[in-house]
Protein backbone atom coordinates (compact mmCIF):
# COMPACT_ATOMS: atom_id res chain seq x y z
CA UNK A 1 0.00 0.00 0.00
CA UNK A 2 1.11 3.56 -0.54
CA UNK A 3 1.92 5.34 2.69
CA UNK A 4 0.30 8.74 3.07
CA UNK A 5 2.80 11.60 3.00
CA UNK A 6 2.01 12.57 6.61
CA UNK A 7 2.89 9.04 7.82
CA UNK A 8 6.16 9.13 5.85
CA UNK A 9 7.04 12.46 7.48
CA UNK A 10 6.38 11.07 10.97
CA UNK A 11 8.62 8.07 10.24
CA UNK A 12 11.43 10.30 8.97
CA UNK A 13 11.26 12.53 12.08
CA UNK A 14 11.55 9.70 14.57
CA UNK A 15 15.09 8.87 15.70
CA UNK A 16 14.55 5.47 17.32
CA UNK A 17 12.07 2.86 16.17
CA UNK A 18 10.54 -0.13 17.90
CA UNK A 19 10.09 -3.28 15.80
CA UNK A 20 8.04 -6.33 16.66
CA UNK A 21 8.51 -9.80 15.18
CA UNK A 22 7.35 -13.28 16.11
CA UNK A 23 8.75 -16.75 15.60
CA UNK A 24 6.72 -19.25 13.60
CA UNK A 25 5.42 -20.54 16.96
CA UNK A 26 4.25 -17.02 17.80
CA UNK A 27 6.90 -16.09 20.38
CA UNK A 28 7.25 -12.29 20.19
CA UNK A 29 10.42 -10.25 20.07
CA UNK A 30 10.71 -6.47 20.29
CA UNK A 31 13.78 -4.36 19.54
CA UNK A 32 14.61 -0.72 19.07
CA UNK A 33 16.87 0.56 16.35
CA UNK A 34 18.06 3.72 14.67
CA UNK A 35 18.42 2.62 11.07
CA UNK A 36 14.88 2.61 9.68
CA UNK A 37 13.64 5.01 7.03
CA UNK A 38 11.15 5.44 4.21
CA UNK A 39 12.57 3.84 1.07
CA UNK A 40 9.70 4.79 -1.24
CA UNK A 41 5.96 5.27 -0.81
CA UNK A 42 5.36 1.52 -0.40
CA UNK A 43 8.53 0.34 1.40
CA UNK A 44 10.53 0.88 4.56
CA UNK A 45 14.28 0.22 4.59
CA UNK A 46 15.81 -1.30 7.73
CA UNK A 47 19.50 -1.94 8.29
CA UNK A 48 20.25 -5.30 9.90
CA UNK A 49 23.34 -4.36 11.87
CA UNK A 50 23.02 -6.64 14.87
CA UNK A 51 19.84 -8.66 14.50
CA UNK A 52 19.85 -12.02 16.24
CA UNK A 53 16.38 -13.09 17.41
CA UNK A 54 14.87 -10.61 14.97
CA UNK A 55 16.71 -12.17 12.04
CA UNK A 56 15.74 -15.67 13.16
CA UNK A 57 12.11 -14.63 13.52
CA UNK A 58 12.01 -12.91 10.14
CA UNK A 59 13.60 -15.94 8.49
CA UNK A 60 10.89 -18.20 9.95
CA UNK A 61 8.06 -15.69 9.73
CA UNK A 62 8.84 -12.80 7.35
CA UNK A 63 6.38 -10.33 8.88
CA UNK A 64 6.94 -7.40 11.19
CA UNK A 65 5.21 -4.43 12.74
CA UNK A 66 6.51 -1.14 14.06
CA UNK A 67 5.00 1.94 15.59
CA UNK A 68 5.78 5.64 15.22
CA UNK A 69 4.60 8.48 17.37
CA UNK A 70 3.43 11.81 15.94
CA UNK A 71 3.95 13.95 19.02
CA UNK A 72 2.73 17.15 17.34
CA UNK A 73 -0.67 15.67 16.49
CA UNK A 74 -0.91 13.24 19.43
CA UNK A 75 -1.23 10.24 17.11
CA UNK A 76 0.52 6.91 16.76
CA UNK A 77 0.71 4.82 13.60
CA UNK A 78 1.34 1.11 13.43
CA UNK A 79 2.71 -0.24 10.15
CA UNK A 80 2.64 -3.94 9.28
CA UNK A 81 3.91 -5.95 6.36
CA UNK A 82 6.17 -8.59 4.92
CA UNK A 83 9.93 -8.39 4.49
CA UNK A 84 12.67 -9.51 2.17
CA UNK A 85 16.39 -9.63 2.96
CA UNK A 86 19.04 -8.20 0.65
CA UNK A 87 22.66 -9.23 1.22
CA UNK A 88 23.97 -7.89 -2.10
CA UNK A 89 22.83 -5.66 -4.93
CA UNK A 90 21.49 -2.13 -5.08
CA UNK A 91 19.31 -2.15 -1.95
CA UNK A 92 22.12 -3.61 0.17
CA UNK A 93 24.70 -1.16 -1.20
CA UNK A 94 22.39 1.80 -0.53
CA UNK A 95 21.92 0.53 3.03
CA UNK A 96 25.64 0.03 3.56
CA UNK A 97 26.41 3.59 2.41
CA UNK A 98 23.60 5.02 4.57
CA UNK A 99 24.80 3.26 7.73
CA UNK A 100 28.46 4.12 7.20
CA UNK A 101 27.63 7.78 6.44
CA UNK A 102 25.39 8.12 9.50
CA UNK A 103 27.39 6.02 11.96
CA UNK A 104 31.03 5.61 11.00
CA UNK A 105 31.80 3.12 13.75
CA UNK A 106 33.68 -0.17 13.23
CA UNK A 107 31.10 -2.15 15.25
CA UNK A 108 28.17 -0.87 13.19
CA UNK A 109 28.04 -2.49 9.78
CA UNK A 110 24.98 -3.86 7.99
CA UNK A 111 24.82 -7.62 7.55
CA UNK A 112 21.81 -7.17 5.31
CA UNK A 113 19.14 -4.74 4.23
CA UNK A 114 15.57 -5.55 5.16
CA UNK A 115 12.92 -4.13 2.88
CA UNK A 116 9.45 -3.99 4.44
CA UNK A 117 6.56 -3.99 2.01
CA UNK A 118 3.91 -1.98 3.88
CA UNK A 119 0.60 -3.81 3.72
CA UNK A 120 -1.40 -2.16 6.51
CA UNK A 121 -1.29 1.07 8.50
CA UNK A 122 -3.37 1.73 11.62
CA UNK A 123 -4.07 4.78 13.72
CA UNK A 124 -5.42 3.21 16.89
CA UNK A 125 -7.97 0.63 15.74
CA UNK A 126 -8.73 2.47 12.50
CA UNK A 127 -7.04 1.10 9.39
CA UNK A 128 -5.79 3.78 7.03
CA UNK A 129 -6.71 3.10 3.41
CA UNK A 130 -4.75 4.06 0.32
CA UNK A 131 -5.54 7.52 -0.91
Amino acid sequence: MKMPEYVQQVIDKQELHILSTASKEGHPNIIYLKFLKVYDEEHILIADNKFYKTEANLTENPRLAFVVLDEENHAAYQLKGSVEFHTSGQVFEETRRWVLDEQPHPDIYPKSAVLLHVERIYRGTEQIREQ
